[in-house]
């Protein structure tokens, strides 16, 4: 009876310490997230936040559907030729030679990549509405005014931005390890014409690309790539090439370890501007192992490539309604309830009017497949 109630007694104290650890664990596991939360945060607070493009104060479209809204984050990535993170945060200083729409499912975690070509024809949101390529609309009106640009046009309800400039991208690849490409051999020669004048301006050197195939690039390499025009059908195909270095970067992130991603934050978040919070960085940043890239494309899929006078050679949308019910089609496919806005409408109308393009949306027309391209 005595071995029994001293067994007995044994169990609740080792019960009891069992407890004791748990409880320690927890306290223990709080106070290093703790430490971890202000550790990122410390890091994130390097960011550069304009307020003039903080997001309660961007306009979206009329024809924001609850599903868009409640089922999918969408964010807009400028890319800009400068020289520091001031001039990406005001207008009058720098055009976004990239832009590229990345659209999230909340549930899914599978992440879209829309280009919308430097040179599309679009009515723009500021200072004043006038038709001109939507890469001045970044010039124009700031991050803010480009995001608005995009929402107008394209019927969307962007809020959030990220912008970088090509010297921050070369860093962030280098502290990846540089990514895996595959280069054709009819684009080495602008690869490395481009590469010299990403020496001269950024001040990090790099050896050329001599070989074709699939090889690892280095920052400056890779940004030299992502930058080739001149090559094939011309923006379109640079635009392909610009996705499939931030595939590449998504990709190599996911099987880097903790030290290589802290090396990435820390050379590039002081050369990052965003008007997106902390909180909102790290809601994403937890789920960074679960997202998977999914499809992407260019914007429009059917255009032509006229000349207008004055505003250059431009992309122009055959036409702008039918390009953007297959864009909300191929970011939303679920939303049923999505209609064009009377914006949109107004705008493709003025666009006809003043280049004569007209709807042309058959898959003859456009340049890259509708279907749109895997890049798993």
């Amino acid at each position: 009876m005595a071995k029994s109630q001293k067994s007995k007694k044994g169990k609740k104290k080792t019960k009891k310490l069992a407890i004791i650890f748990l409880i320690e664990i927890i306290i223990l596991i709080a106070l290093v997230g703790g430490y971890f939360a202000w550790y990122v945060n410390s890091k994130l607070d390097r960011l550069e936040r304009p307020q003039e493009a903080s997001t309660e104060k961007i306009e979206t479209s009329d024809a924001v559907t609850e599903v868009m809204q409640n089922e999918y984050q969408t964010i807009a990535l400028f890319g800009v030729d400068t020289r520091n993170t001031v001039d990406m945060m005001q207008s009058g200083t720098c055009r976004s030679d990239a832009i590229i729409i990345a659209c999230i499912n909340n549930k899914t975690k599978q992440v879209k990549l829309v280009s919308v070509y430097r040179d599309c024809f679009l009515e723009t949101a500021s200072p004043d509405l006038t038709t001109r390529k939507v890469t001045e609309a970044y010039y124009y009106g700031g991050p803010a005014g480009a995001l608005e640009t995009l929402n107008k046009n394209l019927d969307l309800n962007i809020t959030d931005y990220v912008t970088v400039d090509f010297k921050a991208l070369a860093n962030a690849i280098d502290a990846l390890g540089g990514v895996t490409i595959n280069v054709k051999g009819k684009e080495l020669n602008n690869l490395n014409r481009n590469l010299q004048e990403q020496v001269q301006v950024t001040g990090i050197y790099s050896d050329g690309v001599w070989s074709e195939g699939e090889q690892v690039l280095n920052g400056t390499q890779a940004v030299a790539y992502a930058r080739i025009r001149k090559v094939g059908n011309n923006d379109f195909e640079r635009t392909q090439r610009q996705r499939a270095v931030i595939s590449a970067m998504i990709k190599k992130a996911k099987s880097s370890d903790l030290a290589t991603i802290n090396r990435v934050i820390d050379e590039v978040c002081p050369q990052i501007a965003t008007n997106m919070t902390n909180k909102q960085l790290l809601s994403l940043a937890a789920d960074i192992f679960d997202y998977e890239l999914s499809e992407n494309t260019g914007f429009p899929l059917s255009h032509t490539t006229p000349t207008l006078g004055r505003k250059g050679s431009v992309v122009v949308p055959a036409n702008l309604l039918s390009n953007v019910k297959h864009l909300h089609g191929f970011l939303y496919p679920e939303d049923t309830d999505y209609m064009p806005s009377a914006e949109v409408q107004r705008i493709s109308d003025m666009i006809t009017n003043e280049t004569g393009v007209y709807d042309q949306f058959t898959d003859e027309n456009t340049t890259e497949e509708p279907t749109a391209t895997n890049t798993n």
